[in-house]
C-alpha cells in the first residue's frame, strides 16, 4: 500500500491530503460517522475486530484480551453480507460532511479546497488502484475496513504489507462482522461506513508517502504517533504491539 503504489494511483490523495492541511489538528484524527452508518455499530465493529485479533493469539492471556468484549458469532452457516450497491447520493453526502468536518477542524479555506478537489475528481477510483495488488476491491465493507487496519499498521510501524497478510485482515473482519450491528446495515450504510474509511485512508495514505519519499523521517514519526493515539482511543488497540502475519494482525 505504500512502497509498490504508483505516482499516478496516488496524485489524487496527494491532493485532498495538501487541502486538508495535515499540520493542524485533522492530521491527528479522523473523519467521524454520520447519517447512515452509526457511531455505536463502528464502535462494536471495532471491538469485535480487536478481539478476534487477540483471539489469534498464542492463547496466552493478556489484560487487553480479558477487557475485550467477545466477537458476536453468526448463526450457523449463515451467510454475512459486507457487499453493497453504491448509490451517487451517499457519495455525495459522505464526501460533503467530510469538506464540512474538515472545515470545522481546519477552517473555512481548507475545507472549500477539499470540496472542490472532492467534487471533481475520483477518490473510490484513486482508492481502488492504490489497493487493488493487495487483492481489495470497492463495493464490499469489509475490503475498506481491511485497509484501513492495514494502512493504520504500517504508519504505526513504518511497516510494509503484502497481498496475502492484506487478505488475511480482510478474513478478520469478516469474521468480526458476522452477527454484529454492521452486518445488519443496509446498502446505503455500508457504503457510508466504506466511503468514510476510504477517505480517512487517502488522506493517512497520501500524508505518509509523501513523508517517506520525501525522507522527512520527523513527520513520518508524527504520523505514526498520531495512527497510534487513534487506535489506542478509538479501538484500545496499541499498533506497535501487533504484527501483521499471513495470518492477519496478532498480538506481538
Amino acid at each position: 500500500m505504500t512502497k509498490r503504489s504508483h505516482h499516478a494511483k496516488i496524485r489524487f490523495a496527494m491532493m485532498v491530503a495538501t487541502a486538508v492541511v495535515l499540520a493542524g489538528p485533522v492530521g491527528a484524527q479522523d473523519y467521524a460517522f454520520q447519517g447512515f452508518a452509526t457511531s455505536d455499530a463502528m464502535n462494536q465493529m471495532h471491538a469485535a475486530m480487536r478481539d478476534n485479533m487477540m483471539s489469534s493469539g498464542d492463547g496466552s492471556p493478556s489484560s487487553a484480551r480479558r477487557a475485550a468484549p467477545r466477537a458476536l458469532a453468526a448463526p450457523s452457516g449463515a451467510v454475512v453480507r459486507t457487499t453493497y450497491r453504491a448509490s451517487p447520493s451517499v457519495s455525495t453526502r459522505v464526501r460533503s460532511q467530510f469538506a464540512e468536518f474538515v472545515g470545522r477542524n481546519s477552517g473555512r479555506e481548507a475545507e472549500q479546497r477539499v470540496r472542490s478537489v472532492l467534487t471533481n475528481g475520483d477518490p473510490i477510483g484513486s482508492w481502488s488502484g492504490i489497493v487493488l495488488s493487495d487483492g481489495l476491491r470497492a463495493g464490499d465493507v469489509a475490503d475498506a475496513m481491511a485497509a484501513y487496519w492495514v494502512m493504520n499498521w504500517v504508519i504505526a510501524n513504518q511497516g510494509d504489507n503484502n497481498r496475502t497478510q492484506t487478505l488475511a485482515v480482510r478474513d478478520q473482519v469478516r469474521r468480526s462482522i458476522a452477527g454484529g450491528p454492521v452486518a445488519r446495515l443496509d446498502d446505503a450504510g455500508r457504503q457510508e461506513m466504506a466511503e468514510v474509511l476510504m477517505l480517512n485512508f487517502l488522506v493517512q495514505h497520501a500524508a505518509y508517502v509523501d513523508a517517506m519519499q520525501r525522507g522527512d523521517n520527523a513527520t513520518a514519526r508524527r504520523l505514526g504517533d498520531a495512527a497510534v493515539a487513534r487506535f489506542r482511543n478509538e479501538m484500545g488497540v496499541d499498533l506497535r504491539q501487533l504484527r501483521l502475519t499471513n495470518a492477519g494482525l496478532t498480538p506481538a
